[in-house]
């Protein structure tokens, strides 16, 4: 009969403590588990704690509270937003000015000359109006020019939505 390596005398001792170190993983990963979930037990329950504490928060608070709340938040974004706009209203007209100055010292001889001054003129008083101008400001002018205007409003808001489209397009 052959013998295998597996059969030797000393081999059952060492399925014994294979068997033993086996049992012995098997038992730290069942314990490491029961931590673990233990663990998730724990955090799902503070969790649930959590928004307990929340919804009676809310159930103390009335209804206007919230809206109050809420109403002063878009307040605040609001202003920032507007305040951002001014900033950058200022920026444009600046260098609105700017370029008025750059084209009335490169503006050629005669007629075209004329032509580049009279769109100097242009940008530089539009580049002052929006120095000088807020959010509001410029918010009644334009509805005024859409009042007086509405055909060629519509146009040039037609026109701005074709070039804008085709910007976004690319």
């Amino acid at each position: 009969m052959e013998r295998r390596p597996y059969d030797t005398p000393s081999s059952g001792t060492q399925r014994e403590q294979l068997k033993e170190e086996g049992a012995n993983m098997l038992d730290a990963a069942t314990d490491r588990a029961k931590q673990a979930g233990e663990k998730a037990s724990d955090i799902a329950q503070s969790a649930v704690d959590k928004v307990k504490q929340t919804a009676d928060d809310l159930r103390s608070k009335d209804a206007s509270e919230i809206v109050d709340d809420a109403r002063a938040k878009a307040a605040e974004v609001g202003d920032a937003a507007a305040s951002k706009v001014d900033s950058a209203m200022t920026a444009t007209g600046a260098q609105m000015s700017t370029l008025a100055q750059t084209v009335r010292e490169n503006a050629p001889e005669g007629k075209a000359g004329e032509v580049a001054a009279k769109a100097a003129d242009a940008l530089d008083r539009g580049g002052e109006y929006l120095q000088v101008a807020d959010l509001q400001m410029v918010r009644g002018d334009l509805e005024r020019v859409i009042r007086e205007h509405p055909i060629e409003s519509l146009l040039v808001g037609v026109g701005l939505g074709y070039l804008v489209a085709r910007a976004t397009r690319r």
